[in-house]
């Protein structure tokens, strides 16, 4: 059975496609029903298609990219502390950080992969759902 969360995840590169869809959609749909606004999921997308550009560009996960990633836990949670139903968002995308960050070197590409995966999924999972939104 896909993943629904990343709860009990330690190594992001671990998950699966599966997963990533589940999450995605499982995710889309409690944003959708707290009325989340597409704006806000995707100006942290866009932060994550920026470091996507610079691991394309290096073809590895460099400390400047680990040093963006980490960064975009404040970001979220200023976010979180303003809205608070984007509380759910901080909390997985936290928890996506982490298990990136902190996963031996030769998993990190992957890991990073699997954590730009997951926020594409949301975000078109959620424009899927509340196409007016």
């Amino acid at each position: 059975m896909p993943l629904q969360n990343l709860d009990n995840v330690r190594d992001l590169s671990s998950i699966t496609p599966a997963d990533i869809d589940s999450i995605g959609l499982v995710y889309a749909q409690k944003f959708t029903e707290d009325k989340v606004k597409t704006t806000q999921l995707r100006n942290f997308y866009s932060a994550v298609v920026s470091i996507r550009t610079k691991f394309r560009a290096e073809r590895k996960v460099t400390p400047q990219i680990e040093r963006d990633l980490i960064l975009l836990k404040p970001k979220l949670a200023y976010a979180a502390g303003r809205q608070p139903r984007v509380k759910p968002f901080y909390e997985l995308m936290k928890d996506a950080i982490n298990t990136t960050v902190n996963v031996e070197e030769a998993k990190k590409p992957l890991a990073l992969q699997n954590l730009i995966s997951i926020t594409e999924a949301i975000v078109a999972y959620h424009k899927f759902l509340d196409p007016k939104n």
